[in-house]
């Protein structure tokens, strides 16, 4: 019984740690987001639209806050 328990309680740990060490992979980082690590997904796709010359929402709220953009949409917007 305690050899049961023993093999049960280590495939767990094994599992945990794996599962654990790939979650740290999962994440996709770049410049964006670390630039602006309070700005949402909706934010950050317009602002890659506007640097790669695509389409992203003209709105400064859809932008984020303090970005090169921003600042543009705020003057245009006569704030």
């Amino acid at each position: 019984m305690r050899t049961i328990i023993a093999c049960a309680v280590s495939a767990g740990l094994m599992l945990a740690l794996t599962t654990a060490a790939n979650a740290g992979h999962a994440r996709n980082y770049d410049n964006y987001s670390e630039a602006y690590p309070s700005a949402t997904p909706r934010q950050l796709r317009n602002l890659r639209g506007y640097e790669r010359s695509e389409y992203y929402e003209h709105d400064s709220n859809a932008v984020p806050f303090g970005s090169r953009v921003w600042w543009e949409l705020k003057q245009g917007e006569g704030h």
